[in-house]
């Protein structure tokens, strides 16, 4: 058994082959399929606190010196009075009696673009108008918001969630005016760098935070093995001969293979990592001997060591291609009870609270 609570990615691949009696040539299929199983199965059975993350979105003033003039059917917009910026392109504009909302792309300090061309038979002469950002980009690893609201803005040191609109609601509701106070939002599609995008609904009229609390998504676990390392007996200093310790992360874990693999491991977490063949762990390596050879660094679960023997469990169910094979029922058990015995304990946590059904329990999935 490893001789720490966590089990790396490495230790629950090799695990996981071992319990399905799996052929070493299976190796990359199994990993792929403990990674699904880390980030795909289990958080999708419940909303977990684990998976909880936050950010901040800082949301920009409009903007509307001064007055501007565009011919109907053009895209041409020219300012006076105004100073345009290159930060104002791919925000939204809004002109006085005209209802609709345009595209807006910055020409230069006194010019600018719309899409699409303005519509109504009416120009706008020496208007009033609005440039503002309403949407705004979500970290790399945002997957959805708690089911009551995770965008939170401040009235009177108080948080108050802002409700996600569906689309029906979107149409009935949505106001395309800039205010100081936003009542709702509205998920979008990712950016060009394919992070998840949020409309703010009304748009902001005011410089303000809104705090973003969601549910994150997992990233896949890797491990390295590139060259050897020498470990010195009662050191915590390690060094490499043709490694890339900078491939991996501090707080990710190192074995020497020669003392231990699979449930035989010995694993040692890095502390710092100088370069590609300097690293120092946050333990002595053993007193009774020195170490070169083969190595393996690898990450771990970004969740509760409680939940480890459920990707194990979980993965040998997917593993497995005899239904009749006693292991296949035992997998699907032990992956039920780790599952089940997590949400209880989560439950049980809320001792004040008085939950009669699935449905009233805040992170059950509606």
């Amino acid at each position: 058994m490893s001789n720490i609570n966590v089990i790396p990615f490495t230790e629950l691949t090799e695990r996981t082959q071992d319990l399905s009696r799996s052929g070493a040539d299976t190796r990359s299929r199994t990993r792929g399929i403990v990674n699904d199983v880390y980030t795909l199965e289990i958080p999708k059975v419940y909303d977990w606190q684990w998976m909880k993350a936050s950010s901040s979105i800082s949301c920009i003033a409009e903007y509307n010196s001064g007055v501007v003039n565009v011919n109907t059917q053009d895209t041409v917009c020219t300012f006076s009075g105004a100073t345009i910026t290159s930060a104002m392109s791919n925000r939204k504009i809004k002109f006085s009696n005209n209802n609709n909302v345009y595209d807006f792309t910055y020409t230069d300090g006194t010019g600018g673009t719309i899409n699409p061309p303005l519509s109504l038979a009416t120009n706008v002469s020496n208007g009033s108008y609005t440039i503002f950002k309403n949407i705004f980009s979500l970290p790399s690893n945002f997957d959805h918001f708690p089911v009551n609201g995770g965008l939170l803005f401040y009235q009177s040191g108080v948080p108050t969630p802002l409700p996600e609109l569906l689309d029906d609601d979107y149409y009935e509701q949505a106001n395309a005016s800039p205010s100081a106070t936003p009542d709702s939002c509205r998920p979008l599609e990712p950016d060009v760098d394919g992070n998840l995008q949020v409309e703010i609904i009304p748009p902001p009229s005011q410089a303000y935070i809104l705090y973003n609390e969601y549910f994150k998504k997992l990233s896949p676990m890797k491990e390295d093995t590139s060259g050897t390392i020498s470990f010195t007996s009662n050191s915590t200093s390690v060094t490499g001969t043709s490694t890339r310790f900078t491939y991996m992360t501090t707080g990710d874990y190192i074995r020497a293979d020669g003392f231990g693999v699979n449930a035989d491991s010995v694993w040692y977490r890095i502390k710092t990592i100088t370069h590609n063949s300097a690293m120092t762990i946050s333990q002595v390596f053993r007193t009774d001997s020195s170490y070169t050879g083969t190595y393996t660094i690898s990450k771990a679960p970004e969740m509760p060591y409680q939940f480890h023997n459920a990707i194990i469990w979980g993965a040998i169910e997917k593993l497995l291609p005899d239904q009749s094979d006693p292991m296949l029922l035992m997998a699907h058990m032990q992956y039920a009870k780790v599952m089940s015995d997590n949400k209880i304990q989560v439950q049980s946590r809320h001792a004040k609270d008085n939950i009669e059904l699935i449905a009233e329990d805040i992170e059950y999935r509606r």
